[in-house]
């Protein structure tokens, strides 16, 4: 069964209904709400299938916004509209399947079955392992940068459907900030995430060829090594990757450190043996081996 079909299977439709229902977000430039768009799903779910068999379908102009970063500055957001975030979830259910037979076991966001605890958890256990060197990694305006040429080619390489290919490069085309720039995909969009993990599997996949013990969360990664000199090359190696996918690091958010001086990665800090986090306006500390059931039950704050 092609992909589109499987897309489109009524079973699916209905699944990825519910998760946008589920999710209560806001309306889109439409101004319609999931609450009147439920009124008449079913009928909608049929029009939509119809749309994207007959090549009539076009995605909804994007709403934008902003929100300040927790590191400074302000991260460029999008909502999109029922139909859209409907018709996303439901081809991000069957591609997600098809990539995780792609995807590197060093990657954890976004990804189904793992996440922030798995990242967590990877790290305190290379730490143990005596990877206490590390590379405090940032990329610069990561989603604003992803090349859609380079996109495309990487979305290809696994995915042969033309009208799957179709609908990601229309939404790539209507997440892009500057119109006459093939460039970023859109934060809050369904898709987005899984295409940010399927471009920076690349730099996952070099600094794995190159020896380098690398944890990713979407764009968030660490470089842990055996020493110094080792991380120094790491960052060496990984500005050599990422000018090949037209990305660069951020420098001033780039540094070397170590288990001993500290650092914090996705709200949690490492300093030495202990690894913290806040929740609910507590300070949780845990010193030694990851502790599963504790991080289970709390997690940081705005990362669960």
């Amino acid at each position: 069964m092609r992909l589109i079909q499987q897309a489109l299977e009524w079973d699916n439709l209905v699944d990825a209904w519910n998760r946008v229902r589920e999710a209560k977000g806001a309306a889109g430039s439409d101004r319609l709400s999931v609450k009147r768009w439920g009124r008449t799903w079913e009928e909608r779910l049929v029009n939509l299938r119809r749309a994207v068999m007959a090549n009539t379908y076009k995605p909804a102009p994007l709403e934008r916004f902003t929100v300040p970063k927790r590191s400074g500055g302000v991260r460029h957001m999008t909502n999109l509209t029922v139909t859209d975030k409907v018709l996303q979830r439901a081809v991000l259910n069957v591609l997600d399947d098809l990539f995780e037979d792609v995807f590197l076991d060093v990657s954890f966001g976004y990804r189904p079955g793992r996440g922030l605890k798995d990242a967590v958890a990877a790290i305190v256990a290379y730490r143990d392992a005596g990877l206490t060197s590390v590379l405090d990694a940032d990329i610069d305006e990561c989603f604003d940068s992803l090349d859609h040429g380079l996109m495309l080619d990487f979305v290809r390489q696994t995915v042969d459907d033309p009208i799957v290919l179709r609908l990601i490069e229309l939404w790539l085309r209507q997440g892009q900030r500057h119109p006459d720039v093939a460039r970023g995909v859109p934060l809050g969009a369904v898709i987005s995430p899984l295409l940010c993990n399927v471009y920076l599997h690349r730099l996952d996949q070099g600094l794995f060829e190159r020896g380098y013990v690398a944890i990713r969360y979407a764009d968030d990664w660490v470089a842990l090594c055996a020493s110094q000199a080792e991380a120094r090359r790491a960052w060496r190696d990984a500005e050599q990757i990422l000018a090949g996918l037209k990305l660069q690091m951020e420098p001033t958010k780039t540094r070397l450190t170590s288990f001993d001086r500290g650092f914090e990665y996705l709200g949690v800090t490492f300093y030495r043996r202990t690894y913290a986090y806040d929740y609910q306006n507590k300070r949780i500390e845990v010193e030694g081996p990851f502790d599963d059931w504790l991080f289970s039950q709390t997690g940081p704050e705005g990362y669960r």
